[in-house]
């Protein structure tokens, strides 16, 4: 009897001290399917940039020249909006000028409301070098 009581202490101090750390595996994973979210958002802005040039990739906006839509994270998608500097940039378009695309975890995931942003720098020949990304907690990358 005795036994059979410290093994059950054993097994529920190694559930104790896995669970927390298998949650957040599952987050994790989770979270993969807002990070490609933006996929066809970042492969459809470049390819936009490329046939434009970098003058004109201010032009290269949602629902413009094939790039999808901005939309709103909701019950089983994720939202992906495309923003940055160039934007709002009065003047001409210059080489480093930055564009950003953010995409937001679905309403019914364990992430709700997290983040997953991608930060671009605009090169010449219409080239977009493309940082590592960042999310909202630093534990989901």
């Amino acid at each position: 009897m005795v036994e059979l009581m410290v093994v059950l202490a054993v097994v529920s101090l190694l559930a104790m001290l896995t669970l927390p750390t298998y949650r957040n595996f599952i987050l994790k994973a989770e979270f993969i399917e807002t990070k490609m979210a933006i996929g066809a958002v970042k492969v459809s802005f470049e390819v936009c940039v490329q046939n434009m040039g970098l003058a004109k990739a201010k032009l290269c906006s949602h629902s413009r020249y094939g790039i999808p839509g901005k939309s709103q994270a909701a019950e089983g998608m994720a939202g992906v909006e495309l923003a940055g500097d160039i934007y709002s940039k009065t003047g001409a378009l210059a080489e480093d000028d930055k564009v950003t695309i953010t995409a937001t975890a679905p309403t019914d995931s364990g992430n709700q409301g997290e983040t997953y942003t991608l930060t671009g720098k605009l090169k010449q020949g219409g080239r977009i070098e493309w940082d590592d990304g960042v999310c909202s907690k630093a534990e989901l990358c």
